[in-house]
């Protein structure tokens, strides 16, 4: 079975919490976690839920082939360039 790649998860949510402008805070209380797990989350500890990962998809309009395979393709345009830039940056 394949693995998920949960460091990548975390880059793709951060790149999508500076897309969107929002603290950690504010981005983790949107889709029902606290900061703490979300950092976890983000560092790779701690695997996101599927609740929480359709929650993420039906709040910003991403998908979750987007949060968990790093697919871009059915994003809005402004939010994939947004996105991209943030990836490429490593902000």
């Amino acid at each position: 079975m394949p693995r998920i790649d949960m460091l990548g998860v975390g880059r793709r949510l951060e790149a999508l919490r500076y897309a969107l402008d929002l603290s950690r805070k504010d981005f983790a209380s949107s889709f029902g976690l606290d900061p703490s797990s979300y950092t976890k989350t983000v560092d790779g500890e701690k695997q996101l839920r599927s609740e929480a990962a359709y929650a993420i998809a039906e709040q910003w309009g991403v998908t979750m082939d987007y949060l968990f395979r790093g697919r871009l393709v059915e994003l809005p345009e402004h939010l994939r360039e947004s996105i991209l830039k943030n990836l490429n940056t490593g902000d």
